[in-house]
This record gives structure tokens, C-alpha cells and sequence, in this order.
């Protein structure tokens, strides 16, 4: 009976003569000499004949190392009886495996308080051609989502009631907003200052009041930067998870902890969007009840907001977002004459 060795990159065997000693396994091989030490290996349990001990490297799982000689058996089970005793050895490797949940809970935590901070300080100082350059095409978008409305007298409106927001906002650079016509009642912000409506959102809208907050709300992710500071933190978010995960990336673990923390921090800049579009409201004394009546019929409409617990979901609740209008708002004005409002629901319809 000899000791063998395969060290996983090849069918090689390696006729080995191993030493056991206080801390671990030594032995050499063509390419070299190795020292396993006990706690870093893994007993192979179904290996065969039983009373040989067949292991494996946490760091290298696809070597395998085979002891046959009795005596040698007898001695790593003096030094490391542990791996001799298999519920001993599940004891052991449970403990190794808390031990790292911590470590990994701990990593977590510091990236959960630390990455949010550091990233929107860097977007906040990035210079504004980076999210120019990044632009979306709007062609691109149109085969995506349906066409630009192009109606005139619609888009005039559209244009007056935008420039009245970014003139409260303050903001230096220009912002464009263009409606596509696509049923969904949704609205969201691009690169380079692009702010896209969906026909269904002005539709279903009740009040101009409902349009102006969720434009008020878009305007609010690009006055802060959020689409530079999500591009910044999803970046260091996989480059931790390459590090945290050894850089196996695409397992499910890998996945579920970059989407949850991914998920969570979003939830912060749609709160902080919520926050300013309240605020721009209340510079132009504009009335926030409309946009406390679109979140509320969001959260009657179900969707993923009605299915996914709120950790889930990328925005905060619809039911709190409602009453965070109603309770900071101070506007008492409609942001459209009743005239318009009715020319502007029509702006999907050519000449409208």
C-alpha cells in the first residue's frame, strides 16, 4: 500500500510518502513540495476502502489526497482525531461555517453603512459630461416603448409646466422630458438630463397636480445625481462581491447579495426623490394632494408593490409615500388651468 496524490489540474497519480505531524500533512510530489495543514482539510467520507482517509484542500477542492499506510492513519488520528470522528468533523466544519457567516455579516454591515456615502459623494463631484456622454438615444427608447407624441400644442404645455419645475429647482443644466406612447403608468429618468413619461401615466393622472409631482420626483434623481451614483455603487458593489465571493460571481449567492443591497439603496434615493419633489412643490404653491392621490391609487392598483414585502421592493411603500405628501405639502395652486390639463391628456393623439 503506498499514499497518492492528485492535484486536480491532471489524471496524474502522484505516489507520495507523507509525514504527519503536530499541525498538519506534509509531502512532496514532482512539482513540489506541500504541507496541508489539519484544519484545512476536508474528509471524504465516501471513500473507499474505509479504513484508508481520503481528503481534499478548502482551498483546492479538486486535489485529493490518499492515505493508506495504517500507521500513518493511526498518527493523523492522534494529532486530529476530529477527522476521524465524522460527527466531530461536522461539528468542526459547522464552526468554520459560522464563523465565516459572521465575517460575511459583519462585511455586509460596514458595505450596507459605508458605500451609500462614499458613492454619492463622488457622483455629486463627477462633472455633468459624464452623464451626457452616457445619454440614451432617444430612437433607441422609441423601438423599445413606443413612439414620441408628438402633438404641438401638448408638448407646448408639456414644455411650460417643465420649465416652471426646473426654474424652481435651480438646476444649471438643461432637462428634457418626452413622452412616449406606451400604456404603462410610468415615468423614469436618464442619463444627460432625460426624463421619460409613459402615455398611461398622463392618462390615468386625475389632476396636472399628480403629473407635477411625479415630474417633480424625476427631475429630483437627476438634480441628485442618483444615475451617476448608482452607476458608481452597482461598480464597487460587484467588485466587493468579487471579493467577498472569492470572484465566483453568478451564483445565487453572489446575486442575491449585490440585488439586496442594490434593492435597499435604492429605496433611499426614491425617499430623497419623494422629499424634493414635495419641496419644489411647495416653492411654486403647488397643491401635493396629487401626488398623495397617485401614490394612493398605486398601492389600490396591487403589482409588485401589493406582492413584495417592502425590503423587496425598490420604492418605498405607496401608502407611506401618500401620506409623506399630505403631511409635508403647504401648495394650494393647480399647476395647469383645467383648459390645458384636458389639451395635454390628448398628447398622444397626432395634432392633439
Amino acid at each position: 500500500m503506498s499514499s497518492h496524490f492528485f492535484d486536480g489540474s491532471s489524471a496524474k497519480r502522484y505516489d507520495i510518502t507523507p509525514e504527519a505531524w503536530q499541525e498538519g500533512v506534509s509531502f512532496s510530489t514532482e512539482r513540489g513540495d506541500l504541507a496541508w495543514r489539519y484544519e484545512d482539510l476536508i474528509r471524504l467520507w465516501d471513500y473507499r476502502p474505509s479504513d484508508h482517509l481520503a481528503f481534499t484542500h478548502r482551498k483546492h477542492q479538486d486535489s485529493r489526497l490518499i492515505i493508506e499506510e495504517p500507521a500513518l492513519v493511526a498518527a493523523i488520528g492522534r494529532y486530529a482525531p476530529d477527522l476521524l470522528d465524522r460527527k466531530k468533523e461536522g461539528f468542526r466544519s459547522a464552526r468554520i461555517a459560522g464563523i465565516l457567516a459572521v465575517g460575511v455579516t459583519v462585511v455586509v454591515a460596514a458595505i450596507y453603512f459605508l458605500v451609500p456615502p462614499v458613492t454619492d459623494t463622488l457622483a455629486r463631484i463627477v462633472p455633468w459630461s459624464f452623464e451626457v456622454e452616457e445619454q440614451s438615444k432617444l430612437a433607441t427608447l422609441e423601438k423599445i416603448f413606443g413612439k414620441r407624441c408628438t402633438a404641438g400644442r401638448p408638448n407646448e404645455i408639456l414644455k411650460d409646466l417643465t420649465d416652471q419645475l426646473l426654474s424652481a429647482s435651480g438646476f444649471p443644466h438643461p432637462i428634457r422630458v418626452d413622452v412616449l406612447d406606451n400604456k404603462m403608468n410610468n415615468a423614469f429618468a436618464l442619463p444627460g438630463g432625460r426624463i421619460i413619461v409613459m402615455r398611461g401615466m398622463i392618462r390615468e393622472a386625475h389632476s396636472p397636480n399628480e403629473l407635477s409631482a411625479v415630474l417633480a420626483h424625476e427631475i429630483g434623481h437627476v438634480v441628485n445625481r442618483d444615475l451617476t451614483e448608482r452607476s458608481i455603487r452597482n461598480n464597487a458593489l460587484g467588485a466587493i462581491t468579487a471579493l467577498v465571493f472569492g470572484g465566483n460571481t453568478g451564483t445565487l449567492s453572489d446575486t442575491l447579495f449585490q440585488t439586496g443591497l442594490s434593492l435597499s439603496f435604492s429605496r433611499s434615493d426614491e425617499a430623497a426623490a419623494d422629499r424634493y419633489s414635495v419641496d419644489l412643490l411647495n416653492q411654486l404653491d403647488l397643491d401635493p394632494s396629487g401626488g398623495a392621490a397617485f401614490f394612493e391609487r398605486l398601492s389600490k392598483s396591487g403589482g409588485l408593490g401589493g406582492v413584495l414585502p417592502g425590503y423587496l421592493s425598490t420604492h418605498p411603500e405607496s401608502d407611506g409615500r401618500a401620506g409623506y405628501f399630505r403631511e409635508h405639502g403647504t401648495g394650494t395652486k393647480q399647476a395647469l388651468s383645467p383648459a390645458d390639463w384636458l389639451i395635454l391628456k390628448q398628447i398622444c393623439i397626432k395634432n392633439g
